[in-house]
């Protein structure tokens, strides 16, 4: 995060350019600024693919468990 001395200075530098220069700065700005969230987009994308993993696999675990307890129980009860 720039501080206030570094947005002072490039504010004047903006307030000096022409109307091309102008144009062109924040023409790089909003590119850049797109460019940052597709990455953010993209990384959330690839994090809540993984939790949905796990999530599978916790609930693949747990049906497990769920059988073994069975069989447990099958196999301790009388016949």
């Amino acid at each position: 995060m720039p501080d206030s001395k570094d947005v002072e200075k490039r504010i004047c530098e903006m307030l000096d350019m022409d109307d091309e220069e102008l144009l062109a700065e924040l023409e790089r700005y909003f590119l850049h600024s797109d460019e940052q969230h597709q990455q953010i987009s993209d990384t959330l994308d690839e994090m809540m693919l993984e939790v949905d993993s796990l999530i599978s696999r916790l609930d693949e675990i747990e049906d497990e468990s769920l059988e073994d307890e069975s069989l447990e129980d099958e196999l301790r009860s009388p016949r």
